[in-house]
This record gives C-alpha cells, structure tokens and sequence, in this order.
C-alpha cells in the first residue's frame, strides 16, 4: 500500500467534457457580446426594432446550432 494520497483516476472522456464546458462557456460569451452589440445599434437608431428583434433571432438561432453541434461533437 502506497504511503501517498490517491488521486482520483479521470475518465478517458473527461478532457473531453471540459473542452466541451469551456466551448460552450465561450459561445455564451459570444452571444452576450452579439446581442449587446444589436441593443446598441438599436439605442443609437442606427436599427428599428423590427431589425433588432430579426437579429436577435438569427443569433440565437445560431447560438442553438452552436451548442447543438457541439453537443454532438463532444457529448454524443
């Protein structure tokens, strides 16, 4: 018996999970900057409302996909 603390023994999948973790952290990151960025253009007049709401669409829409294909890749 070894005199050392046992260090807990990772799944072969577990880089893997983390990667996946830090993906999606990220693409709510980019979301969040995408979405402020239309809130801007929309304040300042330079979009109607109607134009902001489609981009919101289209970039969470994007987002979904995002974290579809990435759930796929890395998950299963």
């Amino acid at each position: 018996m070894s005199d050392s603390p046992s260090q807990p023994v990772l799944a072969p999948d577990a880089g893997r999970v983390v990667l996946y973790n830090d993906l999606v952290s990220e693409a709510g990151d980019t979301l969040s900057v995408k979405l402020a960025n239309i809130r801007r253009d929309e304040d300042a007049g330079d979009i109607t409302v109607r134009e902001a709401a489609d981009e919101r669409i289209a970039v969470m829409s994007q987002h979904l996909t995002r974290l579809r294909l990435l759930r796929e890749e890395f998950l299963g």
